[in-house]
């Protein structure tokens, strides 16, 4: 007797694909509080403090010559609050589900550590990328209104392009090392503190190198590599944008491989 064996549709493949994963971060974060919290507070601050020194030359408090207000009019003023805020940001989207204890469900719904990692990395990075970018140009043209209020034309010349572009590419790469740094660490206070310390601490160490070593060390730090990332104009001793940009991504990378070992060494 033969068994007769039926053909019939392939079943669809189930689990945790990465378009699944990717779509379940995305609702996670869109229906947090803290996301909408944050976009409101990076608009303010950004927008406010890039402003402010085109609106003293509306005013008649500051020089008005596209000398002294420079070819960004300041609107890149308020980049290390924003900095900050996106740092902020990315450290809670992944440490406020190991306060919560909802981790352990993330980590039972998608088993695949490194799938966890990177899906969360991605979606955080690409929210603050295209928010960060809408925001500086947004804060770029209202400076150039008041500068034009206050008789001043400030042209839109190709280096400004460029220095918005990495002022928005900076503060996403800056959300990759931090989402990576509260996997790392799980803890939000740790992780900002290391974070502050990478960017901000971390070039200190000039003062204790030899002047040889600090020219070719100092250059290459993350924090002195999104200052000349973000520069209108080659700036002297510098990476070139490129190089810095390439920099920055190095250490995003760098960043998130320790991640994924860690996650997955540590969280089975």
């Amino acid at each position: 007797m033969s068994a007769t064996v039926l053909a019939g549709p392939v079943p669809a493949r189930v689990g945790p694909t990465w378009p699944r994963v990717l779509a379940a971060d995305v609702r996670r974060l869109a229906t947090v509080r803290s996301t909408w919290w944050f976009a409101a507070s990076l608009v303010l601050f950004t927008v406010g403090l890039g402003s402010f020194p085109a609106l003293g030359v509306a005013a008649g408090a500051l020089e008005g010559t596209p000398e002294d207000v420079g070819p960004l009019g300041g609107s890149l003023s308020g980049i290390t609050v924003a900095q900050l805020l996106v740092a902020a940001f990315a450290v809670l989207s992944v440490t406020a589900e190991y306060a919560s204890g909802a981790v352990t469900s993330t980590l039972t719904a998608v088993p695949r550590r490194t799938t966890t990692v990177l899906a969360r990395a991605g979606v955080v990075t690409a929210g603050v990328l295209a928010v960060s970018l809408a925001v500086l140009a947004g804060t770029f043209a209202v400076a150039q209104a008041l500068l034009a209020s206050g008789g001043v034309q400030l042209p839109v010349a190709p280096g400004v392009v460029r220095a918005l572009a990495g002022a928005g590419a900076h503060l996403g790469l800056a959300a990759t090392i931090a989402v990576a740094l509260g996997w790392l660490l799980r803890s939000t206070a740790g992780a900002l503190a290391v974070f502050v310390g990478i960017f901000h601490v971390l070039p200190v160490i000039g003062v204790v190198l030899p002047a040889a070593v600090a020219r070719q060390v100092l250059p290459w730090l993350p924090g002195n590599a999104a200052g000349a990332l973000m520069a209108p104009e080659p700036v002297p001793d510098m990476p070139p944008a490129w190089a810095a940009l390439a920099a920055l991504a190095g250490y995003a990378l760098a960043a998130l491989t320790l991640a994924v070992v860690a996650v997955r060494r540590r969280d089975v």
